[in-house]
């Protein structure tokens, strides 16, 4: 099984009504863990990438609430791409994969909930850092 496999792009539950829809977020119900921390990012200048990181432990749901992003998750050789559009759409991002989010929009929202609490040592910040970890300790999402 590739890493990337584990990458998962989904629907969430959606219940549109005739004064707007409801999307309820539920852990180890609608998303796959405990929510530990959410954070959301907006006021990105169009085409700007953030995130450039991968989690040694962290899973994440990536659900851009208004506008578009592009979500790009790579291993240590391949990657897939997912462009979320609709605030119903979401994206699974496992511990072990580098993550980039580039937004399209400059009314993208993007909203985030993480399986852990912030903790810097959880952070890989350098590309080829993050590939020599996956070869050496890290191919099943594991430290």
């Amino acid at each position: 099984m590739n890493s990337l496999d584990k990458v998962e792009f989904f629907n969430l539950r959606c219940f549109p009504e005739d004064k707007g829809s409801l999307v309820p977020i539920e852990g180890n119900q609608d998303i796959p863990f405990p929510i530990k921390r959410s954070f959301y990012i907006y006021g990105v200048p169009t085409n700007i990438v953030r995130g450039q990181h991968a989690h040694i432990k962290t899973e994440q749901i990536l659900i851009c609430i208004n506008g578009k992003c592009k979500i790009i998750c790579k291993d240590e050789k391949d990657e897939v791409e997912f462009i979320l559009d609709e605030p119903s759409k979401a994206v699974y991002v496992p511990n072990g994969i580098w993550g980039e989010e580039e937004y399209l929009t400059e009314d993208a929202i993007l909203l985030v909930y993480c399986s852990t609490k912030f903790l810097k040592s959880d952070y890989i910040r350098d590309f080829n850092k993050f590939v020599k970890w996956r070869v050496n300790n890290g191919k099943n999402g594991h430290s």
